[in-house]
């Protein structure tokens, strides 16, 4: 999923999870509702940071290319 997505995404939690407070104002929901919020709010912004910040690369070194390399699936398998 490319980060706009995700943004995307985040946005909806955090609309429904506002959406369903103001529906039912009252018990542990609210509680949970409002850390889901604050949780959906938390990491879109730090994915439009990510975004804002331009194209990004794979955090990989030379030092761990030696040692990472792709698994077949058979052998995976046992």
């Amino acid at each position: 999923m490319k980060l706009e997505e995700l943004i995307a995404k985040i946005a909806q939690i955090e609309e429904q999870a506002a959406l369903t407070l103001d529906e039912y104002p009252r018990g542990l929901t609210v509680e949970r509702q409002r850390l889901i919020v604050g949780i959906a709010k938390q990491i879109r912004a730090h994915l439009q940071d990510q975004v804002k910040a331009g194209e990004r690369l794979p955090a990989q070194s030379e030092a761990e290319a030696a040692h990472l390399y792709s698994v077949r699936r058979d052998s995976a398998a046992g």
